[in-house]
């Protein structure tokens, strides 16, 4: 029995020292893995937001330019139905109606629109008249030369300084002299000399 003791007694003195060993790792490891998740967590969404809005402006671009050549492709019919409609559009009870068929016989390619345009010189109201010299000199038709000299002898002087402009946009020798002309009789004045009377 004597033996036995001994033998206990001395395992029991390498026990204590084992234990204070393994508690000293448990407390580092736990904070390690704790420090390392937030930060993968920042840097994913801000690399996914960049190229997503880059190929959006691309798509828009392509669109709008696809549509933009569709209304240059017209017949020569599609063309007289147009300035028919117009025709009688300009001439409309409705002023803003005949303004707006004005503004779009002014952008019409075809050379009968010149004519069409040429009858609203002769328009009850000025404003129409206005307009339409103001188109005609923006077209730089010289067919319309003729009608714009007539037209120098409208009653208002908004028309007939809006007329000389056009001819003078059109240009061309009797273009000019018309404009010549009216300045020395000064009928592009604002206020007439006295004695000067525009023909009717």
């Amino acid at each position: 029995m004597s033996k036995s003791t001994k033998t206990v007694k001395k395992g029991s003195k390498p026990k204590p020292e084992a234990s204070p060993k393994t508690a000293k790792p448990k407390t580092k490891k736990a904070p390690s893995a704790k420090v390392k998740t937030p930060i993968s967590k920042k840097k994913s969404p801000e690399k996914k937001s960049g190229p997503k809005k880059k190929p959006s402006t691309k798509k828009k671009s392509q669109i709008k330019e696809a549509s933009k050549p569709k209304p240059k492709k017209t017949s020569a019919k599609q063309d007289e139905t147009m300035l028919k409609e117009l025709e009688i559009e300009m001439g409309s009870t409705d002023e803003q109606v005949s303004l707006g068929a004005i503004g779009r016989l002014g952008f019409m390619t075809s050379p009968k629109a010149t004519k069409v345009l040429t009858i609203g010189l002769k328009d009850p109201r000025h404003m129409v008249r206005l307009h339409v010299a103001a188109q005609l000199g923006e077209r730089k038709d010289k067919k319309a030369v003729d009608a714009l000299i007539e037209a120098l002898q409208d009653e208002s002087i908004f028309v007939r300084q809006t007329v000389a402009g056009a001819l003078e946009n059109i240009g061309g020798v009797k273009a000019k002299k018309a404009v010549s002309k009216a300045e020395n009789d000064g009928i592009l004045l604002d206020e007439l000399p006295e004695g000067r009377r525009l023909d009717n």
